[in-house]
């Protein structure tokens, strides 16, 4: 019987934070770049009417079981949009709550697809038992980071590389003048956060620049405002950002980044914003070390800030991946290759 959807997205959408709206709407383009009409896709959402007006497509409230269960037998297939789902770093309960999803997908007769995945931390034993049979239930994995690739290769599955979904939308990259530093962090790492404010500081004095804090959540600000109390950095503005645009308009006044959050990386790269990292997870590390972004932790009391060297057709080779396993997954009808090349 012919779905109503072909694809249910589902992702840590809906929560107000930029990285992951970020992931929603790249998974969104691929797919219709892909030959997706956007009638024909769904998603999970924990703001389900901020959704649809956001992104044009059907939302489903995530919370609610009697939607999961209904939007799972309305779709043909599951694709899990990026991220890091699977991971107990905060809590159990982001594993539980997929690997249910992944299993009412599987009971519907859907078929799993899971794109441009961190997996880990799973520090808790059961942890790593719910994601690995979440994994396994999926028919193709692609993996952002070599750690996640490592931790899946040990669970006895099968996976590829790609780059991590967001680096396939436009960012306009400009000259840069002798603008202010931006700085983001985020909670729940204070010594990290402590030490990268520190570091910021200190280019900051010595280019004779303001600092201007960038928040992709709210808890973001209350982070950073907790690090200007505390003397370790002085702000000239915070702002949350909520889309590429409200990045774009921040990063015109900018000259240099250091930040905490990948897609605070991944935005500054796309902006041609000279960079460094904080490494509080796996991710951000191989992300750093795959593009040849310095970190805070590298000893230094001010790290080097170098443009990432992304190679120019990274986002072709995520498209290229994503392609190739979602035509596997739900065929290859009505032109949709010919409607992906001529892109």
């Amino acid at each position: 019987m012919r779905k109503e959807f072909e694809i249910l997205l589902i992702g840590y959408y809906g929560f107000g934070n930029l990285g992951d709206e970020l992931l929603a709407e790249a998974s969104i383009k691929l797919l219709v770049r892909c030959g997706v009409r956007p009638e024909k896709i769904a998603m999970l959402s924990a703001g389900p009417q901020e959704s649809e007006k956001k992104f044009g497509v059907r939302a489903f409230n995530r919370w609610k079981p009697s939607e999961v269960i209904k939007a799972c037998r309305r779709s043909g297939a599951l694709l899990l949009g990026g991220g890091g789902l699977f991971q107990d770093a905060t809590s159990a309960r982001s594993c539980v709550y997929y690997w249910g999803v992944t299993l009412i997908a599987k009971l519907c007769g859907m078929k799993i697809f899971a794109a441009g995945q961190s997996v880990g931390p799973l520090r808790g034993g059961m942890s790593r038992v719910f994601a690995k049979h979440a994994l396994s239930m999926c028919s193709e994995i692609s993996l952002r980071d070599e750690t996640s690739m490592k931790l899946v290769k040990g669970f006895g599955l099968d996976a590829r590389m790609t780059p991590d979904l967001v680096l396939t939308l436009g960012l306009p990259a400009k000259s840069r003048g002798g603008g202010a530093m931006l700085f983001n962090a985020r909670p729940s790492y204070g010594a990290l956060a402590e030490e990268s404010a520190k570091k910021c500081a200190v280019i900051a004095r010595e280019r004779k620049c303001e600092v201007v804090g960038v928040a992709l959540a709210d808890e973001d600000v209350s982070e950073m405002k907790r690090l200007e109390v505390l003397d370790y950095i002085k702000f000239r503005d915070i702002i949350t950002v909520r889309s590429l645009e409200d990045f774009s308009r921040v990063a015109e006044d900018a000259s240099a980044a250091i930040g905490m959050r990948l897609h605070f990386l991944e935005l500054c790269a796309l902006a041609a914003l000279p960079a460094a990292g904080c490494p509080y997870d796996p991710k951000v590390s191989d992300f750093c070390m795959r593009y040849n972004i310095a970190t805070t932790n590298d000893g230094l009391e001010a790290p080097r800030l170098d443009v990432a060297a992304i190679p120019a057709e990274e986002g072709e080779e995520a498209l290229k991946n994503f392609r190739e396993a979602l035509f596997l997954i739900i065929g290859n009808t009505d032109g949709r290759k010919e409607i992906c090349k001529a892109e």
